[in-house]
């Protein structure tokens, strides 16, 4: 059984972005910031049809304790504004080669696409990059869809 609907291989390009960040373990508290972002991306006028919300595990909870481990929720940097410091903080998402498994909305489908990914990725040829973290993207047109895409960074 296929977890996605389909893959597609892609570069990203690093960009600047803003972020809210939590630290623990990951799971319900995930969510929980990702509604946090959503509702100041709104509040702020930075959500449209070309709205790009990518959500990062920062840490592989194999090799970080899970009390440790961060999580980014983000998007590309708007041009010319200047945010509060205790809102959203500025850093570099790094960009690179990706196979992109496009996969349902629900949180069901998140959960078993993580469960998979890795060994999906082996299967399909590629190997992973464990340098780079693997993504979960939300462009808002594939939302309004009920679709979402996880990125793995691959070699």
């Amino acid at each position: 059984m296929k977890f996605y609907v389909s893959t597609a291989q892609e570069k990203i390009p690093p960009s600047a972005v803003i972020y809210m960040r939590r630290t623990g373990e990951y799971g319900a508290g995930n969510q929980a910031l990702m509604d946090t972002f959503k509702k100041w991306v709104r509040e702020n006028n930075l959500y449209d049809k070309d709205t790009v919300i990518y959500a990062v595990p920062m840490d592989n909870p194999e090799k970080t304790e899970p009390c440790h481990c961060r999580y980014d929720v983000c998007i590309n940097r708007p041009q010319n504004q200047k945010y509060a410091p205790n809102q959203v903080k500025c850093r570099e998402l790094e960009g690179g080669k990706y196979l992109v498994f496009l996969i349902p909305h629900t949180t069901d489908a998140v959960q078993t696409a993580w469960q998979m990914c890795f060994s999906e990725l082996e299967k399909l040829g590629y190997l992973p990059d464990e340098t780079r973290p693997v993504m979960e993207r939300y462009k808002k047109r594939l939302v309004d869809e009920h679709y979402c895409e996880l990125c793995m960074p691959v070699l």
